[in-house]
């Protein structure tokens, strides 16, 4: 069995080792459902089995990692594990209803009700932080999804400098920190 930490304020139990599936999907592009081949979800579905039996129960994806969430949308249902924790990621947007619409689609693409992480995903610029913490902002709709049941913990992920990493910390308002 894998060591496991508290990640973040979360309270979760997180193995140290997580499935990152940036790398494991088909393509960098959202392919329709009917241009993934057997032969990607054969090789996925034997990664999750493996990562199952491994004892890595966090699996971590994100809204723009191609046909990632589409793919283990199909096959988390098949690979059950009761230990699983699910997380995603979707980027900043100005625009609150486009942000909203595309965790719509993370959640339809994954064929959940619910996750257990989210983090929002490249603060990465001072504008990607002021539009998620601003009122009515990225967070704020990922604060009711969670009110609603939806997310377990919301926190965020970045490749920003240390000032803007800092910033966002201080701003005491997530409850976690993928840092890459």
């Amino acid at each position: 069995m894998l060591p496991r930490r508290r990640f973040g304020r979360t309270e979760l139990a997180m193995p140290v080792l997580s499935l990152g599936a940036m790398r494991f999907q088909q393509s960098w592009s959202d392919l329709p459902a009917a241009e993934i081949s057997a032969a990607s979800q054969d090789n996925l579905w034997a990664i999750l089995e493996l990562a199952v039996a491994r004892g890595l129960h966090h699996i971590e994806t994100a809204r723009h990692y191609g046909s990632s969430e589409r793919q283990l949308g199909w096959l988390l249902p098949q690979v059950p594990d009761p230990e699983r924790i699910l997380q995603t990621k979707v980027p900043p947007q100005a625009d609150s209803a486009a942000f909203e619409a595309e965790l719509r689609l993370s959640f339809q693409r994954l064929g959940v009700e619910r996750v257990d992480l989210l983090a929002i995903h490249g603060l990465n610029l001072p504008e990607h932080l002021e539009c998620t913490l601003r009122p009515g902002g990225c967070l704020e709709l990922a604060r009711r999804w969670q009110a609603e049941g939806r997310i377990g913990a919301v926190g965020f992920s970045t490749h920003a400098p240390l000032p803007l990493i800092l910033e966002a910390i201080a701003s005491d308002r997530f409850d976690y920190v993928n840092l890459h």
